[in-house]
């Protein structure tokens, strides 16, 4: 386990040596799902990563904090765990767990717990890193785990803009989404880890951007999927107040002062108009603006 070549790969730009044998020694990945009450989704994402065919995999759960049970899937799997005790948000647990457990791996597979991965996936996307050494960010085609049908193939984004994704593989992108995301390791060297003032929600395209400024490449794996599970209601109007503060943030970093004020204006109409029609996600947006203008980051809890 953990030697010989990847088929149908050309090269090994991440330099990952040769056993005693002289063949060449398959790049270790770092497999890292972040769990946050995710119930069952949980044990089928990590059976399905049992399950890769890919043999230099080392999988470990971080958990946010969890009280719904499913803190107890991973130890009666065997899977390596490590409970923060509250919850992180997404960008602060993985940045801890870069720290602890980034050293010796080659590539680090950031996974949400509500995916399910088919058996080549993982493999594809190692050999798809292993291209070239400008490669920073590889990600699978996105599916709906109900309907099958795209859910990202990319992420494109311009100042004064809302990120949108990309649905059709082949179409120009500026990021991948980050829900399934291998990093080739330098990316944490020479840039850094996640910007923790976001907490969640476009960490990955602020990451890339950054990662991008410094001669890196995102590139989707088009032979490699996974398949994602829809968020509840619940979830879609809390995400809401992440991504209007986060994208205010984003924008403010990255563009000039006009294209603040445009997005500003256009999602505060958004949030009026949905709260008027009686819309949950109307509170959260308008929250986000007000907490963007008061300088308010980094993980909230929200009623």
């Amino acid at each position: 386990m953990g030697t010989g070549p990847l088929n149908g790969s050309s090269g090994d730009s991440l330099k990952c040596g040769t056993d005693r044998a002289g063949r060449v020694a398959l790049p270790n990945v770092l497999v890292l799902v972040l769990n946050y009450n995710a119930g069952i989704d949980l044990e089928a994402c990590l059976k399905s990563l049992q399950a890769s065919s890919y043999p230099n995999l080392r999988i470990v759960v971080l958990d946010n904090g969890s009280s719904d049970g499913s803190r107890e899937i991973p130890e009666r799997l065997g899977i390596e765990f490590h409970a923060y005790g509250e919850n992180l948000g997404y960008c602060a647990a993985y940045n801890r767990a870069f720290r602890g457990l980034g050293a010796n791996v080659d590539l680090i597979l950031l996974s949400n717990p509500d995916v399910v991965v088919p058996t080549p996936t993982v493999e594809r996307m190692v050999r798809a890193a292993m291209r070239e050494g400008s490669i920073g960010f590889i990600g699978p085609v996105q599916r709906h785990a109900d309907t099958k049908d795209i859910r990202s193939a990319g992420i494109r984004w311009s100042c004064g803009h809302l990120p949108r994704h990309v649905r059709l593989p082949g179409e120009p992108l500026d990021a991948l989404e980050g829900a399934f995301l291998l990093v080739r390791r330098e990316v944490l060297e020479k840039v850094g880890g996640l910007d923790e003032t976001l907490a969640l929600n476009l960490e990955d395209l602020d990451w890339q951007l950054r990662a991008r400024a410094a001669g890196f490449r995102s590139i989707l794996a088009p032979d490699a999927e996974i398949y994602h599970r829809r968020p509840g209601p619940e979830r879609v109007a809390t995400g809401a107040y992440f991504q209007t503060r986060n994208v205010c943030l984003l924008t403010a970093k990255h563009c000039d002062p006009g294209a603040v004020r445009r997005l500003e204006r256009r999602l505060r109409l958004e949030g009026i108009v949905s709260r008027i029609l009686g819309r949950p996600r109307g509170r959260y947006i308008l929250e986000g603006l007000r907490d963007f203008e008061a300088g308010v980051t980094g993980m909230k809890a929200l009623a």
